[in-house]
């Protein structure tokens, strides 16, 4: 039980607690932050953001009305089609990222796709932003780094 105990638990030993309660002491509670730097180092966190962003922008540009873009029979559906699955495997890196090697293929593959599909590519930054999204996703690791001496 004292492993679940911090210093400052530690010293509250003493405080009155509820009456009947077993265990007066519970497992710290962490801050939103701290839980979420621990899930975000679980998972290619970074990666899945750029890749989400740059799905996005794809998406805006290819619903932006400017009249000098064409959009043609199935192409346009192709070209909507390439942002979404890339969001989407940018959310299944945050959900599932066992995977991960998969979807980050799949994001490299489809951002190369948006060049010709969508307004090349997001007008470039969205395809950079999968690219770069997909390379981080594809190199990550779950152990941690070793320190050099």
């Amino acid at each position: 039980m004292s492993s679940f105990l911090t210093e400052s638990d530690e010293s509250d030993e003493d405080a009155p607690s509820a009456a009947g309660e077993v265990g007066s002491h519970a497992a710290p509670s962490q801050s939103f932050w701290a839980r979420f730097r621990a899930w975000r180092r679980t998972r290619p966190f970074w990666g899945a953001l750029f890749a989400f962003v740059g799905g996005g922008e794809i998406l805006l540009t290819m619903l932006a009305p400017l009249p000098f873009i064409l959009h043609f029979g199935t192409l346009t559906l192709l070209g909507f089609a390439v942002p979404i699955l890339m969001m989407l495997c940018a959310l299944m890196l945050w959900i599932a990222p066992h995977p991960r090697l998969f979807y980050a293929s799949l994001i490299l593959l489809l951002s190369l796709t948006s060049w010709i599909l969508s307004n090349l590519g997001g007008f470039i930054l969205g395809m950079v932003l999968g690219i770069l999204g997909g390379a981080l996703a594809l190199t990550w690791t779950s152990e941690p780094r070793s320190r050099r001496d």
